[in-house]
């Protein structure tokens, strides 16, 4: 049972329906039987081309102070993502509120672990 709802019509009648593929990420495709809209599961990277792992990792080093060259740069020759600088500058307006806010409510859970 998948624990999220159609993106159209709100239903929770939702069936696998294969995965989409594309140059660098494949995701799992699913189909509501009620609209029978086929979508991918909402996770913030929806109809992204590179993977979050990547994405994240960018932004991470752009925001510890590298430019946006020098972030470049490593994504080419390690994990042979070609991107623009701009498209850098991009992720980072789009996702670091995103990640910032992510990062504090997991350090807050791990804290409250930590001192039981």
């Amino acid at each position: 049972m998948v624990s999220f709802s159609c993106p159209k019509c709100c239903a929770l009648d939702i069936v696998k329906r294969g995965k989409r593929y594309n140059k660098t990420i494949v995701k799992q495709l699913y189909r509501c039987n009620d609209c029978r809209l086929t979508f991918v599961e909402p996770d913030g990277f929806e109809r992204m081309r590179f993977n979050k792992e990547k994405i994240v990792r960018a932004i991470h080093m752009h925001e510890d102070g590298m430019s946006l060259s020098k972030v470049q740069n490593p994504l080419w020759q390690h994990d042979n993502v070609k991107v623009t600088r701009w498209t850098i500058s991009e992720w980072t307006k789009k996702y670091s509120v995103f990640l910032k806010s992510a990062s504090s409510s997991g350090k807050s859970n791990n804290q409250g672990q930590n001192s039981s």
